[in-house]
């Protein structure tokens, strides 16, 4: 059973981003799968880094994608905030993982899940709002 599956509750009608998610839930799928599977640490670690660098990659696309289509200021600033959050939580949890035993906690993946519905369903929702209706004034 997968970690989290994609579905329309998380479409921003914004394609370049739903495809950058929906490979974001491929990663930590794969990820769920090898800890569940008891891998290797180092196939775990390979895969950590993995969704670290795609989270990196998409995080700085959604910021120039927000830039294109000149959404406030204020609030693309606390979107950044909450971007650098995450990426120091997951860099917590990838320092636990690798001075530990090898396997992941449920906690991280409460976190991974947590992260990418609230984050989607949330504040990701705001820039797509706000992209359609300059689209639908225009």
């Amino acid at each position: 059973m997968p970690l989290m599956e994609w579905s329309d509750q998380f479409d921003l009608k914004v394609e370049q981003m739903n495809d950058q998610h929906r490979v974001l839930i491929r990663l930590m799928n794969d990820l769920y799968d090898l800890n569940d599977a008891n891998a290797a640490k180092s196939q775990i670690s390979t895969a950590l880094t993995k969704l670290g660098d795609a989270s990196t990659r998409h995080f700085a696309e959604e910021e120039q994608y927000m830039e294109s289509i000149d959404y406030p200021e204020h609030d693309f600033e606390r979107h950044k905030l909450i971007h650098k959050d995450l990426l120091a939580k997951y860099a917590g949890h990838v320092e636990s993982f690798e001075a530990g035993d090898g396997t992941l906690s449920q906690d991280f993946f409460n976190f991974l899940r947590l992260w990418l519905a609230a984050h989607i369903k949330g504040i990701d929702m705001k820039y797509a709002s706000f992209a359609h209706s300059r689209d639908t004034a225009a």
